[in-house]
């Protein structure tokens, strides 16, 4: 059966993904003894480590978060499932519509969720990771029905030396592959970069600046700025307004930008 599957899965790679690739990992999978009928990944963080874990990886997980969601901006009513893996394959993050992370979720896909092919067999994480090259992979093309319905196109992230940092993945039920697997590259370029950027902070931002934009930066909102660091919410926003100010930016989200840009956050 093993056999069957990879020679039909190889045949039908449609050049996003090497052949040979694509069968070294389902021999892989089979010494691991990884079933194609698995429908759950097998390793997945409790609370308390995942809470640490997403601490430990916090600075690449707002870049993320910032470059997704302005690529999500600019394609409103695509329904695409954008994910972010730490150099291991465990996820750090998870971007999408509230109903498809729904789903994801269903399959045991959050953050601290393992896409090790021990865990969750052949996919595009795991792949792009073992080759440090971008892959693209077909439902079928999957070892588990996990994503038997998905098409996934992931990107190493790698910095400016060409250390690996991380692995960007975009997945869908629909839509041309290829057209994924180029924004997973270009989105997982703008992380290197931005990872990479190691400059002095600009004179005058203070280390209460720094704080009150760092939580700003992680999603939280101006009460609970307030709350963790016992301030007004009109100290915050002065405190935002002049961070902005120093760094020259029109608006807090450039801001912010600009800031990881220049090694701040």
């Amino acid at each position: 059966m093993w056999k069957t599957i990879q020679s039909i899965r190889a045949a039908d790679s449609l050049g996003l993904v090497a052949p040979e690739h694509l069968a070294q990992s389902y021999d892989r999978c089979r010494i691991l003894d990884v079933s194609e009928h698995q429908e759950r990944v097998r390793d997945t963080l409790l609370d308390g480590e995942a809470k640490n874990f997403l601490q430990q990886h916090g600075r690449l997980l707002t870049y993320a978060r910032l470059v997704i969601e302005e690529y999500m901006n600019d394609l409103k009513g695509a329904h695409n499932l954008f994910l972010l893996t730490h150099t291991e394959g465990r996820i750090l993050g998870l971007w999408s519509h509230p109903e498809i992370l729904t789903a994801a979720n269903h399959f045991g896909l959050r953050p601290g969720t393992s896409l090790a092919e021990n865990s969750a067999g052949t996919n595009a994480v795991a792949m792009a990771l073992a080759t440090q090259s971008p892959v693209g992979l077909t439902g079928p093309q999957h070892l588990c029905r996990i994503f038997r319905d998905w098409s996934c196109a992931a990107a190493p992230v790698l910095s400016s030396d060409g250390d690996l940092i991380g692995c960007l993945d975009i997945s869908a039920s629909d839509g041309p592959l290829h057209e994924k697997l180029a924004l997973a590259r270009s989105i997982a370029r703008e992380l290197g970069r931005l990872v990479s950027s190691k400059r002095h902070m600009p004179h005058g931002v203070t280390p209460r600046q720094r704080e009150v934009l760092a939580l700003f930066a992680q999603g939280a909102s101006y009460k609970e700025i307030g709350k963790e660091l016992r301030i007004s919410i009109k100290t915050v926003e002065e405190h935002l307004d002049a961070t902005r100010n120093k760094m020259g930016t029109k608006s807090r989200r450039a801001c912010i930008k600009r800031a990881m840009e220049l090694g701040i956050l």
